[in-house]
């Protein structure tokens, strides 16, 4: 027996929900753009003796990073670095990647499928990646995550859409994140003295990173 066509969500409701997301990315993203990223970075740092003001602070940005475009993961993870110990500064961009990638995540997962063809459209390079989300969601998660042509935002929202399960997607999506994430963080810790080893070292990882990131990417669309 054919299962139950299922009931379509109507479109002027999906549009009434996100409506207080898209006004606060709008408003977050102008801010951003017309006070520059600096601004944000000091008011941060205004809260430097005060650590867990500060991690606090930090995930809020993480928070509002997810909802924006504004807001590039390298400001928060040189800022991590060069505010916190090492150590901590890993753990607060650890827990602040966590926290960015809820949002997308569950508005992609219950918008109906429409949102995969709507995303796959607008970017169809995704749709080379996804061969591998039938084979492995961690592994398809770590790609779309590590090559990161696509801004993080619609990935997340992505991966929603196909059902991901969320422990492979937020495992992938670390560990996706991690190799550039403790690079940066290491140009952070390494901002106060550029002519260090550590910041120069750092800057060479990053940018093999980059490299390596770009020929995977070309790689898969030529496939």
């Amino acid at each position: 027996m054919m299962d139950k066509p299922r009931e379509k969500r109507p479109v002027w409701r999906t549009v009434l929900n996100m409506t207080p997301l898209v006004a606060l990315a709008v408003l977050v993203t102008i801010f951003v753009l017309r006070n520059g990223v600096s601004t944000i970075d000091a008011l941060v740092e205004s809260f430097s003796e005060h650590p867990w003001i500060t991690a606090a602070a930090f995930m809020g940005l993480f928070l509002l990073k997810s909802i924006s475009f504004g807001l590039p993961f390298t400001l928060l993870y040189i800022g991590a670095g060069n505010i916190f110990p090492l150590g901590w500064a890993m753990v607060v961009n650890v827990c602040g990647i966590v926290v960015n990638m809820q949002i997308p995540y569950l508005l992609g997962r219950f918008s109906g499928g429409s949102a995969v063809e709507r995303l796959l459209g607008k970017f169809p390079s995704l749709g080379k990646f996804e061969a591998y989300s039938r084979d492995s969601a961690l592994l398809f998660t770590f790609m779309v995550k590590f090559i990161g042509k696509v801004p993080h935002e619609i990935t997340n929202a992505l991966l929603g859409s196909l059902k991901i399960p969320y422990l492979a997607y937020l495992a992938g999506g670390v560990l996706g994140l991690l190799p550039t994430m403790v690079a940066t963080t290491l140009v952070g810790k390494g901002l106060d003295n550029p002519g260090s080893p550590l910041f120069i070292i750092s800057i060479v990882v990053v940018v093999l990173l980059l490299v390596v990131s770009f020929l995977l990417y070309r790689r898969q669309i030529d496939c």
